[in-house]
């Protein structure tokens, strides 16, 4: 692990307005939202990114892992968010959008909004059924990071992709999918035109699943799956972060 792929937080004291809670994705690592989470600092935003159980580290650690333990720290993440006190909000890339999902689901009453990027829902690979047969005979296939259209980024990622943690993952999107019907809290979402990871109908499954009425949509023109790193990242972090302030208003609007 490096001293980047670390969990990192942003704590503005008593003049932060919110606070972000920023979720990376499968196999990846807190880098990957560190642009992200500066940019929201820098706009007077708290900051929390946890790294999940068993990244960050080799395959055969994160292999050992469940999509229950990826969601626990997040919720946990969650928790030490709320005791700032101020309104909080979840983000995140891929499976990080997932996971946020499913913490809509369950703790809708503790989030102002939810900004989603290329979030995974459902796995469009046709050898996908196979996963749980095929980690006993492959424990591992090459690793689905680094999908950039920048040519000089590169994305932190386990060296291997475990087949045992993908199977957690497809059974994350088993239990979250048919509950979307429970998230209601404001929702930003950023889907990539080209992704060769997250099939971006995966965003649309969300749109038409949610019960949300604010839902506000952009796609990403110039950006591959890990646009937190790529062409499109400066129209997520500001989006955001609007987003964010809108919602603030309007709820400072019903009090008043």
């Amino acid at each position: 692990m490096t001293i980047d792929s670390e969990e990192f937080a942003f704590d503005l004291g008593p003049d932060a307005k919110a606070t972000m809670v920023l979720c990376h994705g499968f196999t990846s690592d807190p880098a990957s939202m560190r642009p992200w989470g500066e940019h929201l600092r820098d706009a007077g935003f708290n900051v929390i990114a946890p790294l999940l159980p068993g990244h960050g580290e080799t395959w055969q650690v994160l292999a050992k892992t469940t999509w229950q333990q990826w969601y626990a720290r997040l919720e946990q993440a969650l928790d030490e968010a709320l005791a700032l006190g101020l309104p909080v909000f979840a983000g995140g890339l891929s499976m990080g959008g997932s996971l946020c999902l499913r913490l809509a689901e369950q703790r809708g009453g503790d989030l102002a909004g939810l900004v989603l990027v290329n979030p995974a829902i459902f796995d469009s690979k046709r050898e996908g059924f196979l996963a749980p047969v095929l980690r006993y005979v492959m424990p591992s296939v090459a690793s689905i990071g680094s999908d950039l259209n920048k040519p000089d980024v590169r994305e932190q990622t386990t060296d291997r992709t475990p087949v045992a943690a993908y199977v957690s993952l497809r059974r994350l999107w088993k239990v979250t999918r048919p509950e979307l019907a429970r998230v209601t809290v404001p929702l930003r979402l950023f889907t990539s035109a080209q992704d060769h990871v997250v099939n971006p109908r995966n965003s649309a499954v969300v749109r038409a699943g949610v019960r949300s009425k604010d839902v506000e949509a952009t796609v990403l023109p110039r950006s591959f799956h890990v646009a937190t790193l790529d062409y499109d990242a400066e129209t997520i972090f500001s989006g955001s972060a609007e987003f964010m302030e809108r919602q603030l208003a309007k709820a400072r609007s019903v009090h008043d």
